[in-house]
């Protein structure tokens, strides 16, 4: 049993065999890498997505990218941590995914209309501005929303085609969670800006 945690743990964690503090540093490196190497064409997909809008306009919008980030990637792995934990208690079962995406949308929802409003609300005591408020504020509503129903799905599903669901609670979920973020915190953006030009 304890050996099955301390597997679920290493999985999660982006160590994709099972290895010790004693293993040489080739074993180490080759266990953390392949998700090290995920992680990595991530974030040139972030950087990418970065690329595609015209942050030289909207320069403050850079100050809420780790943010952003940050949030979509805890709330996935949380979801993700609440699916793994219940298909290996069986608690959970695949039979269960409309269900459970609309127990975590709810959760998504309610999670994020609260971060939302107290990040609005700091945002324009701190004087950023209304429309770069209102942009963090929705962008984080819909991060959220996404990122427990992406750390809900993908468990699921993996577990589904016999694949280990404790695979999804890592790197996976918080790299996918930072690009899909990114492209809707900047799609939001453009969408304010818009409004507010014209």
């Amino acid at each position: 049993m304890i050996e099955d945690a301390e597997r679920d743990y290493q999985l999660a964690s982006g160590i994709s065999e099972d290895v010790e503090s004693s293993d040489d540093v080739i074993t180490l490196t080759r266990a953390r890498l392949p998700w090290l190497l995920i992680g990595l064409v991530g974030g040139i997909g972030g950087a990418y997505v970065i690329g595609w809008f015209d942050i030289k306009e909207n320069a403050e919008m850079a100050l809420f990218i780790p943010l952003i980030a940050a949030m979509g990637g805890n709330v996935g792995v949380q979801s993700a941590a609440i699916v793994v934990q219940g298909l290996a208690s069986s608690h959970i079962n695949t039979n269960d995914l409309l269900r459970r995406l609309s127990k975590e949308l709810g959760v998504g929802i309610l999670n994020g209309l609260i971060c939302g409003v107290l990040i609005l609300g700091v945002t324009l005591l701190l004087n950023f501005g209304t429309a770069l408020s209102i942009t963090v504020s929705i962008a984080l509503l819909c991060v959220i929303i996404f990122a427990a129903l992406f750390g809900t799905f993908v468990p699921l599903m993996l577990h589904k085609y016999k694949i280990d669901p404790a695979l999804a609670t890592g790197p996976f979920i918080t790299t996918v969670n930072d690009v899909i973020g990114l492209m809707i915190y900047f799609a939001v953006g453009s969408l304010i800006s818009g409004m507010i030009l014209s």
